[in-house]
């Protein structure tokens, strides 16, 4: 029963440690005007403290894995989670802007330690039975960040300053390196794993030539093309009291659909089923919104989203069978989701200014619907080369 309870202990902080990796994102996004007022002289760049992070990402997702795997899962985890939050703390003496510029670049580092370890840990320690519940957890740490860091964060700004939260957010990781460093001493993780068909150090070129690895990471581009952008989007379409309420129920629908919904359904379906049907009714949702009511269908969509992104998480472990193929399949994802936000908002904000928001909700059914495709034909090169073997 000990041995029970340490796991679902080293489950839940290995989530909370992906909960502050997306506060790397949360805690410059959901303070962005005071962060512009730090830097009065640099509203033209002060962007950049959001997209750097997913700069680093979007280059070295792959590689980030591949050096995970050779490294070791969980040193590169805690190494990760300690700069980071040494980096938070750091920034909260507010430094010049082009050496916080810098830190975030490192913080986008120590983001990729984290995402592409924390899951492939959690996929481990978990029992077969309990595994695409696990990875149903992991998929809602973005949405809860951002919840978190909007419900708590505002206010305790106001109250504390911008220095106040960035210091809590590193010392948070501090607590959680140190739990989790305490909790893996007692369970056997082998950091990576060499069985089957994937060498123990697979490059992260090879990752991308093995349709297992990148199929969730394919789906997950279209995925995150979209998601961002229509949560700063579909708000912005009613009256300024209801945008608040309805930015967080899409946060929380989303959640909730990928906590409950989900695990539910694993038990009856494979996890890329569920990713595939959430395509497809993400597609007909976003083509349909047009025709009804624009708080009604947000919530509807973002419950469908809330299904893709915790099912595509689930879809790692089910897809790999060995850590290190997992591992390589997280950083695949880390690579396209970055991607996507980089590419996402611009391409879909452009579409609503100069076509109108009609046009907008056709381009994200056609982006679904292409996903869709996409999916199947990477899930057709799996079925030639499980015949070929």
């Amino acid at each position: 029963m000990a041995g029970v309870s340490n796991k679902i202990a080293l489950i839940i902080a290995l989530w909370v440690a992906g909960i502050l990796a997306g506060g790397q994102f949360a805690k410059v996004s959901v303070i962005f005007p005071e962060f512009r007022s730090l830097y009065p002289e640099q509203t033209d760049q002060i962007a950049w403290l959001l997209t750097l992070v997913s700069v680093v990402g979007a280059i070295f997702g792959g590689a980030a894995a591949s050096l995970a795997n050779r490294f070791g899962l969980r040193h590169v985890l805690i190494a990760s989670l300690i700069a980071a939050g040494g980096l938070s703390c750091w920034q909260s003496t507010y430094p010049s802007f082009a050496l916080m510029a810098a830190s975030r670049v490192i913080e986008g580092i120590t983001h990729l330690g984290i995402v592409v370890t924390a899951p492939a840990l959690m996929a481990e320690i978990s029992s077969e039975r309990w595994r695409g519940t696990s990875m149903a957890l992991w998929g809602t740490f973005f949405g809860v960040s951002f919840a978190a860091f909007g419900w708590f964060g505002i206010p305790f700004v106001d109250e504390f300053g911008i220095s106040g939260l960035l210091q809590l957010h590193g010392v948070s990781l501090f607590v959680v390196a140190t739990l989790i460093w305490f909790l893996l001493r007692t369970h056997n993780v082998s950091d990576s794993s060499g069985s089957g068909s994937h060498p123990k150090h697979m490059s992260a070129f090879l990752a991308f030539q093995d349709a297992r690895v990148i199929w969730p990471g394919v789906g997950w581009l279209f995925y995150t093309l979209t998601f961002l952008a229509l949560l700063t989007i579909l708000p912005s379409q009613l009256s300024e009291e209801l945008r608040p309420q309805l930015t967080t129920a899409m946060s929380l629908v989303g959640i909730a659909a990928g906590l409950i919904i989900l695990p539910i359904a694993l038990i009856r379906f494979k996890a890329t089923t569920l990713v595939f049907a959430g395509f497809l009714l993400a597609g007909i949702t976003a083509a349909i919104g047009v025709w009804i009511d624009p708080t009604m269908h947000a919530i509807m969509l973002f419950a469908i989203l809330g299904l893709i992104q915790s099912g595509t998480f689930a879809a790692v472990a089910q897809l790999n069978h060995t850590t290190n193929a997992r591992t390589l399949g997280y950083g695949v994802m880390a690579q396209t989701g970055n991607l996507g936000n980089l590419i996402g908002t611009p391409l879909l904000l452009s579409v609503l200014e100069t076509s109108g928001h009609g046009t907008l909700l056709f381009t994200t059914s056609a982006i679904y619907g292409v996903g869709f495709f996409t999916l199947l034909y990477v899930a057709a090169r799996i079925q030639d080369v499980e015949r070929q073997g």
